[in-house]
């Protein structure tokens, strides 16, 4: 292991100890009411996002902002519906996508998922992610890449702030609102019709009580 490499590696620990302590204090004393009775879906909560196209050496991405307006369009309606949280920039009047100044690696465009992801996390491309982070903890920033090996989007769920978007899963309707939700600790339901279902033909139906965990998030919050 070189020195980059070890120094990758205590980073990922450091930021994944952080995040899963400051989520477990969220859960069970900032966010208590919503984590036992969030399925009441009271009151209005905020889910913040950012959404950052990732460039090559060429000036410009292959990816347009305008094309992932549908994917924001639709996570805000569904999260409206099924948690009464409004999906909003991380400040108010700036754009949900920019593309992102800094040139990413080559790890961090050809990323990967499931397991692979969580090696990842630990690496190179943890750490340009978590370095260009729009804002740390309570936002959740999307990074739109150029490949994801073995999926189309990826979150490591509330040990991270960000979520992974190929191409194709920013341009579709559901992607962007399932990864958001794995980032807010919902996990994979043998249900079609639940936006928690592992294909792209998933419903937007959550249950009771991932309304609970969805809200108890320190990504969902009151302001």
């Amino acid at each position: 292991m070189t020195g980059n490499s070890f120094w990758n590696f205590i980073k990922g620990i450091v930021r994944a100890v952080i995040r899963i302590i400051i989520e477990i204090v969220h859960r069970l004393l900032i966010n208590l009411f919503d984590t036992l009775f969030g399925f009441l879906k009271w009151p209005e909560k905020k889910l913040r996002i950012k959404v950052f196209l990732l460039k090559t050496q060429q000036p410009d991405p292959e990816i347009l902002a305008t094309e992932v307006t549908d994917a924001i369009n639709y996570t805000k309606e569904v999260f409206r519906k099924n948690f009464n949280v409004s999906v909003l920039p991380v400040r108010n009047n700036e754009p949900f996508v920019e593309i992102l100044k800094a040139i990413p690696s080559y790890e961090a465009l050809h990323t990967k998922g499931s397991t692979g992801a969580l090696t990842e996390e630990f690496k190179t491309a943890g750490s340009f992610y978590a370095a260009n982070l729009r804002a740390p903890i309570y936002p959740v920033t999307a990074f739109v890449v150029l490949s994801i090996k073995g999926a189309t989007g990826c979150s490591l769920g509330p040990m991270t702030d960000y979520v992974t978007l190929d191409h194709s899963a920013a341009r579709d309707n559901s992607i962007l609102a399932h990864e958001l939700a794995h980032a807010c600790g919902l996990w994979h339901l043998s249900d079609q019709e639940n936006l928690l279902w592992n294909r792209k033909n998933r419903g937007d139906k959550t249950n009771w009580w991932q309304k609970n965990i969805f809200r108890g998030s320190r990504h969902v919050t009151y302001w």
